[in-house]
């Protein structure tokens, strides 16, 4: 464990979980925070385990198989799907058959989850949570790393309705947001936006090709008015490459692309949460490791986590650390929970090097000696 500050934000790091006998992989790059057994007490899954709150106990979720240094999971996903009042995952992976699958609650714990199918899907990299339609319960909005039609799903009756946005734009890098500021949810992509209709599930999706991204980018792109000018912008990382930027909207259609770090690479995840609680959204992101089994610019450098304040006034972005070279870095996903109950938002990050949670200290009531390293556990 460690403790970190960054200018009077300070958490305490703790590894929960990690991969046997290495300092990384194969472990999940998936993971999420919610009350498993209902008990009251937030738990986390990790792929293949669920670890019991507020201990972490790690007790069998689910079986996922392993590829080399990966687990195939690129992402879990709490949602109660049958409405039984247990919360189910729903999950993809890169490898197998790629298709997008729920995981069903057994209600008595320990059993089984059983695997049901959502949709088939190819070269599936990661799943959106969004409500498309604006009805109150979540959609799936499915990206992928190979050109192919954008869609859609829904729950509705009982079923998985798949809805075709449009030919344009399904590669590396995906987002939701008001671009227009017209009310209306729309879909970024690395290619241009997609503006969402008064009815997503009847009306056309018009396409508005008005940048071009080279990168593969983030997931999620964020959809934020960076400079407070009325226009919201686009913020993304490059997910296998150097760099994190965002892409300022201009009148008249036009987009300029600014730097915001090119320091570090590997920016697959991405969130916007008021980590210092100021009133005012930062940025949460942090690198990947081994995106491509050590294939990307980068790949070999330390691992960071890092929270940036964005100052509107002057369009810019103060960078911060919450964890460097400590092996803690990000996978698919960024948790932001207040896991412990006590009123102030903790870490939850899942990857390759292992399950760690950063515990806020705001109101952290024990001293920092009540720690037990070697154990990794709080005493009492």
């Amino acid at each position: 464990m460690t403790a970190d500050r960054t200018d009077g934000v300070r958490f305490l790091s703790r590894k929960i979980d990690g991969p046997a006998g290495k300092w990384y992989g194969p472990f999940s790059e998936g993971s999420a925070v919610f009350d498993v057994d209902r008990d009251g007490i937030l738990d986390i899954t990790a792929g293949g385990h669920w670890y019991q709150g507020p201990e972490y106990k790690r007790l069998p979720l689910r079986d996922i198989n392993t590829y080399g240094e990966f687990v195939n999971n690129s992402g879990d996903h709490p949602w109660d799907i049958n409405g039984d009042g247990w919360t189910d995952i729903v999950s993809n992976g890169w490898f197998e058959d790629q298709h997008i699958y729920w995981y069903e609650h057994p209600g008595k714990l320990p059993g089984k989850w059983e695997k049901h199918l959502i949709a088939e899907s190819k070269d599936t990299e990661f799943l959106l949570f969004e409500d498309m339609d604006r009805d109150g319960d979540p959609d799936i909005l499915p990206n992928h790393w190979t050109p192919v039609d954008l869609t859609w799903i829904e729950l509705k009756n009982g079923e998985f309705i798949r809805h075709v946005v449009g030919p344009y734009g399904d590669r590396h890098g995906l987002g939701v947001g008001d671009v227009n500021s017209d009310g209306r949810r729309d879909i970024v992509t690395t290619r241009g936006w997609y503006q969402g209709p008064v009815d997503c599930s009847k009306d056309s999706w018009e396409w508005h090709p008005d940048y071009v991204i080279e990168t593969a980018a983030s997931l999620p792109m964020v959809v934020y008015d960076v400079n407070d000018d009325g226009l919201n912008d686009i913020i993304y990382g490059a997910a296998h490459d150097y760099g994190l930027y965002w892409l300022e909207q201009k009148p008249g259609k036009s987009w300029e692309p600014h730097a915001i770090d090119e320091s570090w690479s590997q920016v697959h995840c991405l969130v916007l949460f008021d980590i210092n609680e100021d009133g005012r959204v930062d940025l949460v992101t942090g690198k990947r490791l081994r995106g491509h089994g050590g294939k990307d610019p980068g790949a070999s450098e330390p691992l960071g986590l890092y929270w940036y304040e964005i100052e509107r006034e002057h369009a810019a972005f103060t960078k911060h650390v919450l964890a460097y070279n400590a092996m803690i870095g990000t996978g698919m996903q960024i948790n932001i929970r207040d896991i412990d109950h006590d009123k102030d938002p903790d870490i939850i990050v899942s990857g390759k090097s292992g399950l760690y949670l950063l515990e806020n200290m705001k109101n952290f009531h024990r001293p920092v000696e009540a720690v037990d390293r070697n154990a990794n556990s709080v005493r009492n």
